[in-house]
């Protein structure tokens, strides 16, 4: 995972974000084709009631229309047999089965950039990236404690937010062209927006709560 995070430390935004996105799309590739070549899989999918709200789109526009109307095919006819057996329709438990894929890699991805920044000169790079997002970042500082490695996130942060802030200043800035600018300045928007939220579906950890940080991937046991 060390090579890992030192590319994307390479690309703009947070580079756990950069990491999960890829292991995400990845995943879910994979995991499309096998609901319709392994019956466990499917039948394991209908048991956990499917995808999460946010999952079920993006497979929606991953994958095949024949893959989708499986998978749709499979829950209708639990749904059918709840009904017919008294159940009624509400509200339901979801262990998306993405979700669940993505927050034990974020558990790693979290402990393993501890140990990855523990390098000077791997500080150096970090620190002329555009770091983590707010919500990686406070769950690294959970994980880190009241230390020199937690003193030098946040000095590392005001900093980047103060370059991207001059960046998104350029870019407000009339230039007299009708032209949006591109490179760096350009896409310094869209940086701004993942540096505060994080990547799509990314839910914020809350320290109050307990367990474990890898959480801030929560399982949406509401559908959302």
């Amino acid at each position: 995972m060390v090579a890992s995070l030192e590319t994307a430390l390479r690309y703009r935004g947070c580079p756990i974000c950069h990491l999960l996105d890829e292991d995400e799309y990845d995943f879910m590739c994979r995991f499309q084709g096998q609901t319709i070549k392994e019956e466990k899989i499917l039948r394991d999918l209908v048991e956990s009631n499917g995808y999460c709200n946010f999952h079920f789109y993006e497979m929606g526009r991953l994958t095949s229309p024949r893959v989708n109307a499986a998978v749709a095919k499979a829950l209708i006819e639990k749904e059918i047999q709840e009904i017919e057996g008294g159940f009624s329709p509400g509200p339901e438990s979801i262990d998306c089965p993405v979700c669940k894929f993505i927050r034990n890699r974020e558990e790693g991805y979290l402990r393993e950039f501890m140990d990855f920044l523990r390098d000077e000169s791997i500080q150096e790079e970090y620190a002329s990236s555009d770091g983590l997002c707010r919500l990686h970042l406070k769950a690294v500082l959970h994980l880190a404690g009241d230390n020199q490695l937690g003193q030098f996130l946040l000095f590392t942060q005001v900093r980047q937010l103060k370059r991207l802030r001059l960046e998104l200043q350029e870019l407000i800035a009339p230039s007299g062209s009708p032209v949006t600018p591109k490179g760096r300045r350009g896409n310094s928007w869209w940086v701004a927006i993942k540096k505060r939220v994080g990547k799509k579906g990314l839910k914020e950890y809350d320290p109050s709560r307990g367990g474990n940080p890898s959480l801030i991937w929560e399982r949406r046991t509401d559908g959302h």
